[in-house]
């Protein structure tokens, strides 16, 4: 599985916040295949792997939230981005956590919406993404204040940002070097006034369908049945301890190493 470099302010970690990381191992291990481990001997965070890479990481669940998933994003400085989060209308929800992979916080955006920072340990930034058991797409839902959510990120990460949209929807992505790395949806007046805006990282299966037919057998719940999207054939479940997430059916990656010189490659 290729690993890709990210720069500050790109979606880089995914954590799910667990009720039952027992129960959340189990599942997403037998649906995506994930290979989940403790941080440290004395740690109660785990880390998902695929094919050695890693890819997740499972927390308890603390406090009245609900199970979630959490974006994060690259922070060259995090103590700057979450000064800067804060200057831009943000909150910072507790202090930095040091964990294996490097130094982590979590907070909410101007309009409720909770994210995540990473400083990585390590020099390098690599993330695994794009295939089966990885994310594969990064999403805001903005519930209430769409530009006010636009203003707030291009503060914080500068990041230049292209809106789209039709007549059904505002819709607007983020972009480096001509490409798109995450998305921005306008759903005023589509939810509740009480409910905040949200973040949701799409992860990837080779087979949709079967997916959400493998969820229910483990103990989740499908939201949405799948369906075709342009991002292409999704579903919305919720796993077995009630944490929503979007599957999006991606293809397997091809094997370079299995390629002979007179093979096709434009035409896989």
């Amino acid at each position: 599985m290729p690993a890709f470099e990210a720069i500050g302010g790109m979606p880089y970690w995914i954590d799910l916040s667990s009720s039952d990381p027992r129960k959340s191992s189990y599942f997403y291990s037998k649906l995506l295949g994930w290979e989940i481990s403790q941080d440290r001997d004395d740690s109660a965070y785990r880390i998902a792997r695929k094919d050695g890479l890693p890819v997740a990481g499972i927390i308890p669940q603390s406090g009245a939230m609900p199970d979630t998933w959490v974006t994060y994003f690259l922070a060259d400085d995090i103590e700057a981005d979450r000064a800067q989060a804060e200057t831009s209308g943000g909150r910072a929800l507790g202090e930095p956590t040091e964990v294996q992979l490097g130094t982590m916080a979590v907070l909410a955006d101007a309009t409720g919406g909770l994210f995540g920072l990473i400083e990585p340990a390590g020099e390098d930034s690599f993330v695994a993404a794009g295939e089966p058991g990885t994310a594969v797409w990064h999403e805001l839902t903005a519930t209430t204040d769409f530009s006010g959510a636009i203003d707030f990120y291009n503060a914080l990460f500068d990041w230049e940002i292209v809106a789209l949209g039709n007549d059904d929807y505002g819709y607007a992505t983020a972009m480096q070097d001509g490409a798109a790395f995450a998305g921005l949806r306008d759903a005023q007046g589509h939810f509740p006034p009480q409910v905040p805006s949200f973040w949701q990282s799409f992860l990837g299966v080779a087979d949709v369908d079967y997916a959400a037919r493998r969820a229910v057998e483990l103990g989740g719940e499908v939201i949405r049945e799948p369906f075709d999207s342009e991002f292409g054939r999704l579903t919305i479940i919720a796993d077995s301890t009630g944490a929503t997430v979007t599957l999006c059916e991606v293809e397997e990656p091809v094997d370079e190493a299995q390629l002979n010189e007179s093979d096709d490659i434009l035409g896989l």
